[in-house]
């Protein structure tokens, strides 16, 4: 009798866990990065028991929710720059191309983490890993 080789289908089915929503975990996890933090927060109340979901949820979460706080002390601080005396709107103006760099260097993270949970792999962010961790 001989064994029939798997192929890449039946090493892809076995590799990927449904999840509570019934979904496979790689895509349930990818999913919780796309509209961050609002589907992290729902893919985590919606996942029970599977470790994967909910640790890229809680990632998300965390990454969304420090990524809104960067964006309101940027914005308080360039306010606050426009207060000083005849440089300040100049100021204010070349501190608006940090923007543009941190929306580029978070677009970057965002599609990297999920690419990461899609990929099957468990990727923590050095900081928002740790939260993350402790969350799920």
């Amino acid at each position: 009798m001989a064994v029939e080789p798997k192929t890449t289908t039946d090493v892809a089915e076995s590799a990927s866990s449904s999840t509570g929503t019934g979904l496979d975990e790689n895509i349930a996890g990818a999913l919780a990065y796309l509209f961050s933090p609002l589907t992290g927060i729902l893919f985590f109340l919606l996942e029970g028991d599977n470790e994967y979901v909910r640790f890229h949820s809680a990632q998300s979460i965390v990454f969304g929710v420090g990524l809104f706080a960067v964006y309101v002390g940027m914005t308080v601080f360039q306010m606050v720059l426009l207060f000083i005396p005849r440089l300040g709107g100049l100021l204010s103006l070349l501190f608006s191309l940090v923007y543009f760099v941190v929306a580029f260097v978070a677009f970057l993270t965002w599609a990297f983490l999920l690419y990461k949970a899609y990929s099957h792999e468990r990727y923590a962010l050095p900081v928002f890993g740790k939260l993350a961790a402790r969350l799920a």
